[in-house]
């Protein structure tokens, strides 16, 4: 059985810009593990990235993280 978890933080903007560089960074790194592994050297162009995330469900949570942390920090700013 599958269920949504979400959470909520607040952060300063100093630890939101801090916060969001290591999550790329963690987020880079696993993508090109990923990315060159045999798995995948197959995978038609344009879909790899997607097929990655599906198959890392840790790597898709931390790609959603970034996007919603962008979208809230962006928000602040308006």
């Amino acid at each position: 059985m599958s269920t949504d978890v979400s959470i909520q933080i607040q952060l300063k903007h100093a630890q939101a810009d801090a916060y969001l560089r290591w999550l790329t960074s963690q987020y880079e790194q696993l993508m090109a593990a990923c990315w060159y592994d045999d798995r995948y050297r197959y995978t038609p162009q344009g879909l790899r990235g997607p097929k990655i995330l599906a198959d890392h469900p840790h790597i898709a949570g931390l790609n959603r993280t970034m996007r919603e942390l962008v979208k809230a920090r962006q928000g602040a700013k308006a």
